[in-house]
């Protein structure tokens, strides 16, 4: 998954050019572009899931890896065959490349090139850095002095499936009856409550569910990743080593099987809600749902993510930048004597707008 290519001016290695379809060179810009896959629309072209959970042995390619496994994040990167060492992007912990092994992996059929270039993610970060109010003081002091972005493509499952969901329900219908009472001083008084009136129903929902997105990393928060969608996955390409070339790729850790299962999840959720719609009335009770899973397909792709790991006082934080959409999310820390500063500031404003206008003389 990883390839060195060679400037035909000065030898240097190249890399992708965000944006474009050539490599550069960082020393001389020359440029060389690629040639288009010679089967073109395989980046769109669903899989069939069970085919290849039972015949994995069989579908599976043969990939020779020279990867770094780092021992304090768990994180397994790949390198350009030239590379004898590198920090984690996760973690930023230096390794040492490991010896080369062979595995049988599901090869990316479609990749999202990277879009924006690096100058341009450190400027988002930069301008989402200058939003941390309560951040510490040296905090933006020592991120400026060690800015570092590496480019890196993420592993992902995309899942397609058509569902079938049998239900058995009660619908519920609200009525109000007048119940007689007293209020505090004992005269009597009337009041409405409402009643629910339930029936039995059952019925049939169905879904299809398009390219449902599943990181298949384990070496980022899922709710960070998440926070970047959305994702034009319309623009994903064939894959192509030339992408690659310059930039780090992880191996999927979250298995075909599994991923799937975290989708099914996902499915779940919005099958229940459709349920509860088709049930119908003013409240819903489901009783039991048995969903059939049809002609369930994927894909394997790599996503494009500008990534920059830092410690602050021993703990880790990263920053994470769509390198597609530009859009930031990250860990920070935060200063407690700013919080409390400013409650008591807040407190302080409060007070005194009491004070003043409980002393307001009378007219």
């Amino acid at each position: 998954m990883t390839l060195q290519i060679k400037c035909e001016e000065c030898g240097a290695d190249l890399a992708f050019k965000p944006g474009t379809k050539s490599l550069t060179c960082n020393y001389c810009d020359h440029t060389m572009a690629f040639a288009e896959p010679e089967s073109a629309n395989q980046a769109h072209n669903e899989l069939n899931l069970d085919d290849y959970i039972n015949h994995f042995d069989e579908k599976a390619q043969q990939v020779e890896k020279r990867v770094l496994d780092c021992k304090s994040c768990g994180a397994e990167t790949q390198l350009d065959t030239n590379q004898q060492s590198s920090s984690c992007p996760f973690c930023d912990t230096p390794l040492i490349q490991q010896q080369a092994e062979t595995r049988k992996l599901i090869k990316p059929r479609g990749i999202l090139p990277f879009k924006i270039e690096r100058k341009v993610a450190r400027q988002s970060f930069k301008n989402w850095l200058s939003k941390l109010w309560f951040a510490p003081n040296d905090l933006k002091k020592q991120l400026t002095q060690h800015d570092k972005f590496k480019g890196i493509y993420l592993p992902f499952w995309t899942y397609d499936c058509d569902t079938n969901s049998y239900y058995v329900g009660q619908r519920g219908e609200y009525y109000y009856v007048t119940v007689s009472g007293t209020d505090d001083d004992g005269s009597p008084t009337d009041k409405k409550e409402r009643r629910t009136r339930w029936s039995n129903t059952n019925g049939k929902v169905h879904n299809f569910f398009d390219d449902m997105l599943v990181s298949a990393t384990k070496s980022l928060p899922n709710d960070k990743l998440k926070a970047l969608e959305p994702w034009d996955l319309k623009q994903l390409v064939d894959y192509k080593d030339e992408y690659l070339s310059g930039y780090l790729a992880e191996t999927y850790h979250v298995s075909l099987k599994s991923g799937y299962e975290i989708a099914k999840k996902t499915m779940e959720t919005k099958i229940r809600k459709d349920v509860k719609h088709n049930i119908g009335g003013d409240d819903q009770r489901i009783i039991s749902i048995d969903t059939r899973y049809n002609e369930a397909t994927f894909k394997h792709i790599l996503l494009p993510v500008w990534i920059s790991a830092y410690r602050y006082k021993t703990k880790l934080y990263q920053i994470l930048v769509n390198a597609q959409t530009g859009e930031v999310q990250g860990m920070r820390p935060y200063s407690w004597v700013k919080i409390a500063l400013t409650s008591l500031t807040s407190l302080s404003i409060i007070l005194g707008l009491v004070y003043f206008y409980m002393n307001i003389p009378d007219k």
